[in-house]
């Protein structure tokens, strides 16, 4: 991943939530300083796009500036996730991403969310979760090693993701099963609605 393409990114997760704010622009001054979201995305990008330019930038610093934007946004992105543009978090609290973690596309994580590694199990060398395009993970799931949830899919609130979820899917429960198929991704519905 080039340096530019965080910068595409912060543009494009900016846009996602202004349209789901209903396109305020005058108040996105606000929302970068009030909500922790846009500002905890904004570190994410600035600090892997540091970490990929492989800049002469004391590990010490950068800890300490990764170390401030926990502070100050009461959520931890790692700098070495790999994570796709239109990044949504609308309520970002207790949230944890594995740092190995792979998120694509258009996802939005719901608050109370775990994206976590397994070190007792490995598949394909990875322990950490991959997240395909276009995938709403509701408040409180799970998404627990090195599971792949397909793109368009859905997981629902408080599900513990420990299994394969195929492309557009919704899976619900503990541990989280395939209830039934989307016909129409959240992704292309919110765009509808907005």
């Amino acid at each position: 991943m080039e340096s530019t393409d965080n910068n595409k990114m912060l543009i494009k997760d900016i846009e996602r939530f202004k349209k789901v704010n209903n396109n305020y622009h005058r108040l996105l001054i606000r929302y970068f300083i009030t909500t922790n979201s846009i500002k905890s995305i904004f570190f994410y990008r600035f600090l892997n796009k540091q970490n990929t330019k492989n800049t002469k930038i004391s590990k010490m610093i950068f800890k300490i500036i990764f170390y401030l934007s926990f502070i100050i946004n009461e959520l931890e992105i790692p700098y070495t996730a790999k994570i796709g543009d239109g990044l949504l978090i609308p309520h970002p609290k207790c949230i944890f991403i594995h740092s190995k973690s792979i998120i694509g596309k258009n996802v939005t994580i719901g608050q109370g969310v775990t994206i976590g590694g397994n070190i007792y199990k490995t598949k394909n060398g990875r322990r950490s979760p991959t997240i395909g395009d276009n995938v709403l993970i509701g408040a409180g799931a799970m998404v627990l090693g090195p599971v792949h949830v397909g793109d368009n899919s859905i997981i629902g609130a408080n599900a513990v993701i420990i299994k394969d979820v195929p492309k557009d899917s919704v899976a619900v429960g503990v541990p989280a099963k395939v209830v039934k198929k989307v016909d129409e991704n959240y992704y292309k519905i919110m765009k509808k609605n907005q």
